[in-house]
C-alpha cells in the first residue's frame, strides 16, 4: 500500500494555489501539509484566501496556518508545488531543490533550462530522465520539473497526436484567453472590458517557443526525423472571461491529409498517465465534439474526469487538401496549471523519482 505523501503549496492563496488545494483535498495519496504564503503568514488559510473556484474552502484546510516560504520549516514535506510568479520563483525553487525537495513548478523561470523537463505527461513523459542529469550537473539532492504555459498546452496537447502521425508543414494559432491567466487581481477592467487585449510579441514568441520544444519531444509514428522547417506562429489575446482559454488552430501539411484520419488521431489519443491509470489522469485527454457551435469556454472548460483535465476540440474542418482548422478549449488554471502539476507529480511517483527523501 502506497504511503501518503505530504505536499507544500507555495503561493497557496493565489489562483493556481487554490486549485492545488481544491484538487488535492481528496487525493488518494498526496495530502496538503504546508501552505506557504507571503503577506498572510500566521493567519488561518480560510480567513485570507479569496476562493475563486468551484466549491468552498475545504473544512480540513480552512484552519491551517499560512506559513513562511522556508525549506527549513518543511522537514516532513515530500513534494513542493510552486505556482510562484515569474522572477520570484527561480531562486526560491533552486533553494528547495538544493535542500533535497522535488519541486513541481508552474513558473516560466526554469522552463528552458536544458536539464529541466518541460512536462506534459501524455506527450513527453520520457523527458523526466533529465532529472538524473540535473541532479548530477547541479549537485542537488532534489530537482525541478516544470509544466508549460497554459496557452502552449491548449495548442500542444491536440497538436501532439497530429504531429506524431502526419507530416505537418505549418501551424498558425490565435488565442482568446481568460483573465485568470494573468493571476489575481489581474488585468485592470478598463483595459479589457469592451475590448480584446493583444498580449504582444513577447507572449506570442514564448508560446511558440514552448510548443516547438514540446513537439520536438513528441515521439513520432512516421518514418521521418524531426523537421526543422515546421513553421509555427501565434497571436495571443486576453478577453473578459474568467477561466478557460479558447484557441483557433490552422494547420497545413506536406502532403494531402484526410480530416477524418486527423479526427481519429485526436479521438483515440492517450498516453502514459492513462496507461498507468494515474489518479488525476483524464480517461480522455482530448474530447472531440462534433457539435457545430462547440466547444465554448463557459460550457466546456470543466470537461473531463477529473473535471477540467480534458482539452475539448471542435470545429474540425477540411480547409483544403493539405490544410485543416480546429479550435480547442483548455481550463487554464486546472489542466494548464495545478492539475497538470499534480499529474506530473503522480508520474514522478510512479517512476520512482518522488518517495521518502
Amino acid at each position: 500500500m502506497r504511503r501518503n505523501l505530504k505536499a507544500a503549496i507555495l503561493g497557496s492563496t493565489g489562483l493556481v494555489g487554490i486549485e492545488y488545494v481544491r484538487m488535492l483535498v481528496n487525493h488518494p495519496y498526496i495530502k496538503v501539509s504546508y501552505l506557504a504564503g507571503k503577506g498572510s503568514v500566521g493567519k488561518p488559510y480560510g480567513e485570507v484566501v479569496r476562493w475563486q473556484t468551484i466549491g468552498q474552502v475545504p473544512k480540513e484546510i480552512a484552519d491551517m496556518e499560512v506559513k513562511p516560504t522556508d525549506p527549513k520549516l518543511m522537514d516532513d514535506v515530500d513534494i513542493v508545488f510552486s505556482p510562484l510568479p515569474q522572477g520570484a520563483a527561480g531562486p526560491v525553487e533552486e533553494e528547495f531543490a538544493k535542500q533535497g525537495f522535488p519541486v513541481i513548478s508552474n513558473s516560466p523561470d526554469h522552463r528552458f533550462d536544458p536539464d529541466v523537463p518541460l512536462l506534459i505527461p501524455e506527450i513527453n513523459p520520457h523527458t523526466i530522465s533529465l532529472i538524473d542529469e540535473q541532479r548530477k550537473r547541479r549537485d542537488w539532492k532534489g530537482f525541478i520539473v516544470t509544466t508549460p504555459l497554459c496557452t502552449a498546452q491548449g495548442a500542444a496537447i491536440p497538436l501532439a497526436p497530429i504531429y506524431a502521425n502526419f507530416r505537418l508543414d505549418s501551424v498558425f494559432i490565435t488565442t482568446i484567453q481568460s483573465l485568470s491567466g494573468a493571476g489575481y487581481p489581474g488585468i485592470p477592467s478598463l483595459d479589457v472590458v469592451d475590448n480584446v487585449l493583444p498580449l504582444g510579441d513577447a507572449y506570442d514568441n514564448k508560446t511558440i517557443k514552448e510548443i516547438t520544444r514540446l513537439l520536438k519531444e513528441t515521439n513520432r509514428n512516421i518514418p521521418e526525423s524531426y523537421p526543422e522547417d515546421l513553421s509555427l506562429a501565434a497571436t495571443t489575446h486576453r478577453v473578459a472571461t474568467i477561466h478557460g482559454h479558447y484557441e483557433v488552430i490552422y494547420a497545413t501539411f506536406k502532403e494531402d491529409v484526410n480530416v477524418e484520419k486527423v479526427r481519429e488521431s485526436l479521438d483515440t489519443f492517450a498516453g502514459e498517465p492513462q496507461r498507468l491509470k494515474l489518479p488525476t489522469a483524464p480517461d480522455r485527454p482530448i474530447i472531440v465534439t462534433n457539435q457545430d457551435a462547440r466547444p465554448q469556454v463557459y460550457f466546456d472548460r470543466w470537461a473531463g474526469n477529473p473535471p477540467g483535465m480534458s482539452v475539448v476540440v471542435g470545429r474540425l474542418a477540411q480547409v483544403s487538401r493539405r490544410a485543416i482548422r480546429f479550435v480547442s478549449v483548455i481550463h487554464n488554471t486546472v489542466r494548464g496549471a495545478a492539475g497538470g502539476g499534480i499529474l506530473a507529480a503522480e508520474l514522478l511517483v510512479e517512476k520512482g523519482y518522488i518517495d521518502k527523501r
